[in-house]
């Protein structure tokens, strides 16, 4: 192969891998939970951090949000990654708030990343809002997708249906398949078939595996608690066997 046409090649790969890679990036199973990488509290050198170091640390971070420097806030919230306290939380969800771009998206890649549920209906707000940059769009549709929280589902769909451009499509289709949510499913169909990208559709098609393979055991939870007030304990528990053998079965 000659290498003008070695070149071609290989820029096309990366214009076919360029679509969902904030989105694969985001939930890698690797990254997916920080805490999967060490139950112990860590600091960035990889210190074991007691309670009075995250203080500290929150201190400190507390401090440099109110710097005038942009790339200051950034470090201050990268400082708040592995702090698990009430304060820390606060300082992130005033990170969305930020007038630098810079400094919002950190803020919405951290709470995605520590999947906080208490900063979904403030993301959902930002999603909605016109004034919000389209780059922290995209990456609030990835945050809510890595949280999970079923509140995410509707912001995404409607983001996804507005988003003009490729990448902002893909990452709210994988977005939408990490939640799991049914009522994705009539969007995501007509994705997979009619979206003019060869790989938003293929993330389509994954997503509603997600959701048909992944989701029914939460349809078996949810139908537990809408049965518990109507069976005696004995045939719920034989209710739930029943349901539990034909989700395995499949």
């Amino acid at each position: 192969m000659s290498r003008s046409v070695f070149a071609l090649v290989a820029v096309s790969m990366a214009g076919l891998l360029m679509v969902p890679a904030l989105a694969r990036a985001q939930f890698s199973p690797v990254s997916r939970n920080p805490m999967l990488q060490g139950n112990d509290q860590l600091d960035d050198s990889g210190r074991r951090a007691g309670k009075e170091t995250d203080e500290n640390v929150v201190r400190d971070a507390t401090k440099g949000l109110e710097d005038a420097s942009p790339k200051v806030r950034i470090d201050a919230l990268n400082k708040l990654r592995f702090v698990h306290s009430a304060k820390a939380e606060d300082l992130l969800l005033r990170g969305l708030a930020d007038p630098d771009v810079r400094v919002k998206v950190k803020a919405v890649d951290i709470l995605g990343a520590r999947q906080i549920t208490e900063a979904v209906p403030t993301m959902c707000q930002y999603l909605f809002l016109r004034s919000t940059e389209p780059v922290v769009k995209l990456h609030i549709a990835a945050a809510l997708g890595r949280i999970g929280d079923a509140r995410g589902a509707l912001p995404v769909m409607q983001y996804m249906e507005e988003a003009g451009e490729e990448r902002g499509r893909g990452t709210a289709v994988y977005a939408l398949g990490e939640l799991g949510d049914p009522r994705a499913t009539d969007l995501l169909t007509k994705t997979a078939t009619d979206d003019p990208s060869p790989q938003v559709r293929q993330l389509a098609q994954e997503a509603l595996e997600k959701i048909e393979g992944e989701l029914p055991i939460q349809r078996v939870v949810q139908a537990a608690k809408n049965d518990r007030k109507l069976m005696p304990t004995d045939e719920r528990l034989s209710k739930l066997r029943e349901m539990d053998a034909e989700l395995h079965s499949h």
